[in-house]
């Protein structure tokens, strides 16, 4: 198709040739060339194409996304071992913790505050420690001191909110610290953050409730969304520490990443959220994600936003060939496993719907979820049905698991609380 605008352009291009020709006339040296118009127009330019990208004026500036990383679906078998109910005493409701020292000293709390010991042969009651908060702050009340309080009828009168009275702390978990055995709750009552109260197992077995004194700003707790947690680790040589922002209402101050005390640069859209967590490979390969939300890989200066085709993250670790093991789910119920090899480019995506966090390492491992169960033996994935509905596990280190929660058909009898019930995984068995 012919330009319709050439003749034009050609004419206009005419023009300085006619001027020039007359000034050396006048000059008296010989006329240069005629100008000629060009036979095509020149191509366009780059602005002509669009607008460019912004150049990069940092290298702490983020590259983009790249692009999703394809990998091979792994099989899932079918779990064979074995699961050993533990008798429990009876009409024992829901149990919502578990800590060990070992597989022959399990301690267990119940959502009634029941605390339970296993010693290798039977499970023994070993009390319900009672503290009570004032129905305002959250602030522990000595019962001793004010025993008027801490009345039977005081307290079944008691609500929040209301005049000064003692509402009864009920236990959220329980953990076992060298010699001490301690559980703990965390006490809502509408203030801007959560007061937390300990009870702790004395050597005559009598239990006493504690409350730090700065309990009112407590900086919260890993794994609560409170905010204030710090994640440390070492990797060769070199020691991490990333730390949250702190919340009351709202996020408070925005996290904080240090390699060896030097501050390291956060991607761009992290954000203030405080549930910001951290593996690392080598102290130039660093993996940092959001629970359930985004993930980044970075170097130390620049980070770049992992591709593997998932919405959400909630765990990522390495096992002793580097590969990087990543939990998560590409949607709403549709969790994943990812084994992934990022220098080779390969790897293996394993279905796991209902899993959400994990036990153990990169060489032997659970998955777990309220109703969904997976044992990695080190070679393959295999799937469980869970005896019980979960609340939490325990992973002795020679690979026992142990599983709390409650029993999905039978109830107490009063209200609405299940049944307790507690199964263990003996460690060393045969897929």
């Amino acid at each position: 198709m012919a330009n319709s605008h050439g003749p034009a352009r050609a004419a206009r291009a005419l023009v300085p040739s006619l001027v020039l020709g007359a000034l050396s006339a006048c000059s008296g040296s010989p006329p240069p060339p005629p100008l000629r118009a060009p036979a095509e127009p020149p191509p366009p330019t780059d602005a002509a194409k669009g607008p460019a990208a912004p150049p990069k004026l940092s290298l702490l500036q983020g590259d983009e996304p790249p692009s999703a990383v394809t990998l091979a679906a792994g099989p899932v078998a079918t779990f064979a071992g074995r699961f050993e109910p533990v008798p429990l005493p009876p009409r024992m409701p829901q149990i919502v913790g578990v800590d060990a020292r070992n597989e022959r000293d399990v301690w267990m709390v119940s959502v009634d505050g029941h605390v339970l010991r296993w010693d290798g042969a039977r499970v023994d009651d070993r009390g319900t420690p009672q503290c009570f908060t004032d129905s305002c702050c959250g602030t522990l009340v000595d019962c001793a001191k004010q025993p008027a309080m801490c009345a039977k009828e005081a307290v079944e009168n008691c609500q929040p909110f209301g005049p000064s009275c003692a509402l009864p702390v009920t236990w959220n978990s329980i953990r076992v610290e060298g010699d001490d055995v301690i559980v703990r709750a965390f006490v809502e009552t509408g203030g801007m953050r959560a007061s937390v109260v300990e009870s702790r197992l004395g050597k005559k077995g009598r239990w006493a409730c504690e409350q730090g004194a700065d309990d009112y700003v407590y900086p919260g707790s890993e794994g609560r969304g409170d905010g204030g947690h710090a994640v440390e680790i070492s990797v060769d040589g070199a020691s991490l520490r990333l730390e949250g922002s702190a919340v009351l209402v709202n996020a408070y101050g925005g996290n904080l990443l240090l390699l060896d005390g030097r501050r390291v640069p956060l991607p761009n859209d992290l954000g203030y959220g405080p549930d910001a967590q951290i593996a690392a490979r080598a102290p130039d390969d660093l993996w940092l994600w959001l629970s359930g939300d985004r993930a980044w890989r970075g170097n130390g200066l620049s980070w770049t936003p992992l591709a593997l085709g998932l919405v959400g993250v909630n765990d990522i670790w390495f096992d002793a060939k580097e590969a990087a093991w990543i939990l998560g789910a590409e949607g709403e119920g549709k969790e994943q496993l990812v084994r992934w090899e990022p220098e080779k480019g390969g790897g293996q995506r394993f279905e796991a719907p209902g899993a959400t966090y994990r036990k153990g390492d990169g060489k032997d491992f659970w998955l777990l979820g309220e109703e969904a169960l997976y044992h990695w033996d080190g070679a393959a994935l295999r799937r469980a049905a869970p005896p019980l509905l979960i609340d939490h596990a325990w992973r002795s280190s020679s690979g026992e698991l142990w599983l709390v929660g409650s029993d999905p058909k039978g109830t107490t009898g009063e209200g609405e609380l299940r049944m307790g019930a507690v199964f263990r995984v003996p460690g060393g068995q045969k897929p």
